[in-house]
């Protein structure tokens, strides 16, 4: 389960800009005095929230991982991840799990961010449903369909899935509507169809709705990212390193230990042992470490971040949320995984 969206958080983004330029200022005084000359390293934050794609964070946690490589993590846990993406942009954690998307939207907002870790992709943990009498999402044309957020990685999913369809934008009438109420304004007649999970997606298709499109078939729009803030990487780059070894390390946990795994999991997130069985058998595509070496090269193939960013800044572009010069691809920062990998080599 998760819940989703991020325009709600832009003014957040702005308030932590502008006190960060303040807290630059009153760091202007007098430093403390620090016994022998030395500052004993604090804990790198990460904020993450209740989603199947990331969850192995809480194995590197539990299994010492973190503590085996030499670093010292805090998982800051929120339910949603508007909650963790506003832990992020206030300061308060150092990176954070979340959608590819909003990472590009956070970065175009003046807080500088590098992309250094894909945990995984949605497959069918994120879908689009429609009434029974719908056999694909070609039915949808001339319908009404739901998103959550107007402009959010939600939005452009329902429109590439039309798109693919042969649908205009123009073909369809549109409603913002959570994910987590999409069963509810179906039932209401409300929609016709809509991007919805799990839960939800289970509960739609006992009352007889279909599924007429899933995250795998419209590729390079909803992928999960570790994140981290520009200063943290410049500042501790050995420690990012060792957090994405022990991640990498959790993720072979998962395919050896799979039920102590999920029993790590589904306690820490505080969710059902089936919904996450469920979630990592089927709704998200977990990467290793030689398919985040394919993430990470330039490369039009949809498997490359780069071929992600060029699908989300143009959706962002044409909509207005950021220029082109706003565009960057400085945001996916390779160096650790090809470290990681070169100390691999024979």
């Amino acid at each position: 389960m998760r819940t989703k969206g991020f325009l709600s958080v832009l003014l957040v983004i702005c308030v932590a800009v502008v006190a960060g330029c303040c807290a630059a200022v009153c760091e202007k005084k007098a430093p403390e005095t620090v016994s022998a000359g030395v500052e004993e390293k604090k804990s790198i934050k990460i904020g993450i929230s209740a989603w199947q794609g990331y969850a192995h964070a809480f194995i590197a946690q539990e299994k010492g991982f973190f503590e085996k490589n030499n670093v010292s993590v805090e998982l800051v846990l929120k339910k949603g991840v508007e909650e963790s993406i506003e832990l992020y942009t206030s300061g308060e954690v150092d990176g954070v799990f979340n959608v590819f998307a909003d990472m590009i939207l956070v970065n175009s907002k003046g807080i500088s961010t590098k992309v250094v870790y894909v945990p995984s992709y949605s497959e069918s943990g994120d879908v689009i449903i429609g009434r029974p009498e719908f056999n694909s999402i070609a039915g949808l044309k001339g319908k009404t369909v739901s998103f959550q957020g107007v402009n959010t990685f939600s939005n452009l999913f329902v429109l590439k899935a039309l798109e693919k369809a042969g649908i205009k934008e123009s073909d369809v009438q549109f409603q913002d509507v959570p994910g987590t109420d999409v069963l509810n304004a179906m039932e209401a007649r409300k929609i016709d169809g809509g991007h919805t999970w799990e839960p939800v997606t289970s509960q739609a298709l006992n009352n007889g709705y279909k599924i007429l499109c899933k995250a795998s078939d419209v590729p390079g729009v909803i992928t999960d990212v570790l994140a981290f803030n520009a200063k943290i990487i410049a500042e501790r780059p050995d420690d990012v390193q060792h957090i994405v070894q022990s991640l990498l390390e959790a993720k072979d946990f998962m395919n050896s230990s799979k039920d102590e795994a999920i029993d790590i999991m589904a306690k820490a997130e505080g969710l059902g042992r089936t919904e996450v069985q469920r979630g990592i058998d089927t709704e998200v595509h977990m990467l290793d470490l030689n398919e985040n070496m394919e993430a990470m090269k330039k490369s039009e193939s949809i498997v490359s971040l780069y071929a992600s960013l060029k699908i989300i800044t143009d959706f962002y572009v044409k909509r207005g949320l950021i220029s082109d010069t706003q565009v960057t691809e400085g945001i996916i920062e390779p160096k650790f995984i090809e470290g990681i990998k070169s100390s691999q080599a024979p």
